[in-house]
């Protein structure tokens, strides 16, 4: 009986040493692997293993990039995964969980970062679907980040098993960045549009939505949600 709890004992300590981790960062809708570099390389100063995540957010649809990433994730095969994503990237992440719910051999999802996810659809995304002019230059995205409560923004799976810290922009006043989105918001989505309520912690920076990425305070809280699963708010 020693021999056998002594032989468990031996291979968790050998799977905890020998696991692979890894960060994946993901960009938001109209944007690049550039606008996730500055929080790529503070994780990688933290000592993280990472993956600046490509994707076409104009031309391919949600669906389909949920599965890209899911394939890449499978093809890396790491053992656990954070994602730290910004905008509609929070979108992908919840796409791919689709895919990844159903497979046991999925890695571990460890802990989420979403800063300004449009988890219940985007307010300007309401604004272009009207539109019809934009909406066929826009893409298949735009029309899927509607607000309506059947949209499909809605009806992603949520990420339950792991925990979830979101970063949302505000101006802190009655009115936003964009004036023609009712009450406070980050210029393209109000702060309730931006949460799903199973959040671990949450924390509100005075910042326009594409301005958050850039900002030092936004990569401290990054790192430090992922290390600890809260955020320091005084950092």
């Amino acid at each position: 009986m020693k021999k056998l709890i002594f032989g468990f004992v031996f291979m968790f300590i050998l799977n905890t040493i020998f696991a692979s981790y890894k960060v994946y960062v993901i960009h938001g809708y109209g944007g690049t692997t550039m606008m996730m570099n500055k929080i790529e390389n503070s994780l990688k100063s933290a000592h993280y293993t990472t993956e600046n995540f490509a994707y076409k957010s104009l031309t391919i649809d949600l669906d389909s990039i949920g599965k890209i990433l899911f394939n890449s994730i499978k093809k890396s095969k790491v053992d656990t995964v954070s994602f730290v994503t910004h905008s509609m990237g929070g979108l992908v992440v919840r796409s791919m969980l689709q895919y990844a719910n159903t497979d046991i051999y999925f890695p571990v999802i460890h802990r989420i970062v979403m800063i300004a996810p449009p988890n219940g659809g985007a307010e300007i995304a309401d604004f272009f679907t009207k539109k019809q002019g934009i909406k066929k230059l826009l893409g298949p995205n735009v029309e899927l980040m509607q607000t309506d409560s059947n949209s499909y923004a809605h009806k992603l799976p949520i990420p339950k098993s792991c925990e979830l810290g979101t970063i949302i922009g505000i101006r802190g006043k009655s009115v936003g960045y964009n004036p023609f989105i009712k009450t406070d918001n980050d210029g393209l989505l109000t702060p309730k549009s931006a949460t799903l309520g199973i959040e671990k912690d949450i924390v509100y920076l005075h910042e326009e939505h594409n301005i958050l990425t850039q900002k030092d305070i936004v990569c401290k809280l990054v790192i430090y949600f992922l290390k600890n699963g809260f955020f320091n708010s005084k950092k």
